[in-house]
């Protein structure tokens, strides 16, 4: 439950968050009331926050059946891989070479996403904040804002792909290897192997996601 008033970005990213571990569940209609009342709030600022969620493709909007998580489409997944293949080196390439204490976040987090046992960070969610921490600073705004919603987007799909078996363990070595790039200020490989890493993984991904 939100403990305080919450502001329309709060509700949306709690959403979202239920939409990643599942208490969302994916092609299932979202019980407003039921919502609401979980929340401690009104609906009129739930309907809002949804509104938005569902322009941003988090949601689907159904005229006279209010609100629903998208069912898993592997199709869908393919596409959001193949538009942040460009924009998201292209991100990094105008973010430039992080900050030192930009790129100790980075080693943090790798070292939080190989903690055994699942006592660290998850695959999918490193992945995320991964690419937040090479993105947030982007002074191109629009593209920032659109990488970041591409990999929340992405976020559910590479859940249910650890979930069905895809092995995280090379994964999180390629992004070791990208952050040995950084840290040794090699932006423009860095970029590149961003990029190859998009590509190989998300059609791995992508066929755990069908059960090729």
């Amino acid at each position: 439950m939100i403990q305080r008033k919450p502001l329309r970005d709060e509700i949306q990213k709690e959403i979202v968050a239920r939409i990643h571990d599942g208490r969302l569940v994916a092609g299932q209609r979202i019980n407003e009331t039921h919502l609401s009342e979980d929340l401690g709030i009104s609906r009129t600022p739930l309907r809002e926050a949804m509104l938005t969620l569902a322009a941003a493709g988090f949601l689907d909007s159904d005229m006279g059946k209010g609100f629903g998580v998208p069912p898993l489409d592997p199709t869908e997944f393919a596409e959001i891989q193949s538009l942040l293949l460009p924009l998201a080196p292209l991100a990094l390439r105008t973010v430039g070479i992080p900050a030192p204490g930009r790129v100790m976040e980075l080693g943090n987090l790798l070292a939080r996403a190989r903690v055994p046992g699942g006592q660290g960070l998850s695959p999918a969610e490193a992945l995320f904040r991964w690419s937040w921490l090479l993105v947030e600073d982007c002074p191109n705004l629009l593209l920032r804002a659109e990488v970041l919603r591409l990999e929340g987007m992405a976020r559910r799909y590479w859940q249910a792909a650890f979930d069905r078996g895809l092995d995280a363990a090379p994964l999180l070595q390629s992004l070791g290897a990208i952050y040995e790039m950084l840290r040794t200020r090699h932006l423009e490989e860095a970029a590149a192997a961003w990029a190859e890493q998009i590509r190989v993984y998300g059609v791995q991904a992508g066929a755990a996601l069908t059960g090729d």
